[in-house]
């Protein structure tokens, strides 16, 4: 939605494409509320998290049926430029090699190393039929854009980070999410529950800082994998922290909860982008982060946060307990953080990013004497 709006503002007519299966929820009543036009067509994701090869060329091929359809659209439409918006579909690119239209497939993710998905082609062929099938390849980190460039045309890579709004809330809306707000170091760590997203490393980290007898509160916001999930409680029953850690589940609104932390914590272990950590930086908070992925190109040590070992859950301590111990050092990295995200991922920045692209690849309109264009996401 966030580059639908930033796109239609600058004279770009958009429709969208999305699964039949779908449901009315909010993505489609914020697609009519704009008055974009949406069509709901069939077709399914050429990554897995594991499946018999069978499975694997049965969707394949289904994919390569599905686009047809998926390509009358597109032409209903008079679209000019095909725009796919994640690396775990293929039919949009598909759609737009049988039209002969420039197509723009923009990744946001790792695959295997975030969320475990490997392609059904294989990720040699998966990527070299993306590099042929696109004009441009978006992505939103340079450490995505070193994994895909393997096998996709160098000079197709753009980096473009994302835009990242933030809501700050009133002082009274935050007194009482921590149970001791005005008690040693408040931390919080906001993100889907699965093993790679490194809850556990918090969880550890606050024992070991109550052991050193540093007082500590932790509130874990998110939902996710349900055997990690009972992991997690477990972990927090043995290590008999229920007064300092709380699960509290998926919240539609964490900004009130990274707002009320003195630091929030950042232990994925293959983050593509990392837009929690800039919500963060944007509230003035400063970040701890996993050494890894692209979590290293928005945290600098000493400037806005710290990094720690990716699942060394004694380092990420030691990096908590420094700043509890340097309270004024802890207020300048906010402060720093603020300023640098702010300037750094606005919407103008995006939108100018995305757009120049889009001028590029459409050959076939004079943009010098008109802003506008047709695209389909």
């Amino acid at each position: 939605m966030e580059l639908l709006d930033i796109l239609r503002e600058r004279g770009v007519e958009c429709s969208v494409i999305v699964p039949r299966d779908i449901g009315d929820g909010s993505l489609i009543g914020e697609l009519t509320s704009r008055g974009i036009s949406v069509e709901r067509l069939s077709y399914t994701w050429w990554t897995t998290k594991g499946s018999v090869l069978w499975k694997r060329v049965g969707r394949t091929l289904l994919n390569i049926v599905k686009s047809i359809a998926i390509a009358r659209q597109i032409r209903r439409w008079q679209c000019d430029i095909v725009y796919t918006n994640t690396a775990t579909i293929c039919v949009g690119a598909l759609a737009a090699k049988f039209l002969n239209l420039p197509h723009v497939w923009h990744i946001h993710e790792f695959g295997y190393e975030d969320h475990g998905l490997i392609f059904d082609l294989g990720e040699k062929l998966s990527q070299r039929l993306m590099d042929l099938c696109s004009s441009v390849c978006v992505v939103n980190s340079e450490s995505v854009a070193q994994k895909y460039q393997r096998y996709i045309t160098p000079t197709k890579m753009r980096v473009v980070y994302q835009s990242v709004n933030v809501i700050h809330h009133g002082a009274s809306e935050l007194k009482i999410l921590f149970k001791s707000p005005h008690a040693g170091i408040r931390c919080v760590i906001v993100g889907a529950l699965q093993e790679g997203k490194g809850q556990a490393d918090a969880i550890r980290a606050v024992h070991w800082l109550s052991q050193a007898g540093i007082e500590s509160e932790l509130i874990i916001v998110g939902d996710g994998d349900e055997h990690y999930r009972d992991f997690l409680h477990k972990l927090v029953r043995e290590t008999k922290l229920k007064k300092h850690v709380r699960l509290i589940g998926f919240k539609e609104d964490p900004f009130p909860f990274m707002q009320a932390a003195d630091v929030v914590l950042m232990c994925s272990r293959n983050e593509a982008f990392g837009r929690v950590t800039v919500e963060a930086l944007k509230l003035g908070k400063p970040v701890i982060g996993a050494r890894s992925g692209g979590t290293t190109e928005l945290i600098y040590d000493g400037f806005n946060g710290y990094m720690y070992t990716p699942g060394d859950y004694t380092d990420l301590a030691e990096k908590i307990r420094f700043l509890y111990k340097n309270t004024r050092l802890l207020k300048k990295l906010g402060v720093n953080g603020r300023r640098w995200a702010t300037k750094r991922f606005t919407r103008d920045l995006y939108g100018k990013s995305i757009l120049n692209i889009l001028r590029q690849i459409d050959n076939r309109k004079d943009y010098r004497n008109s802003s506008t264009g047709s695209l389909i996401v």
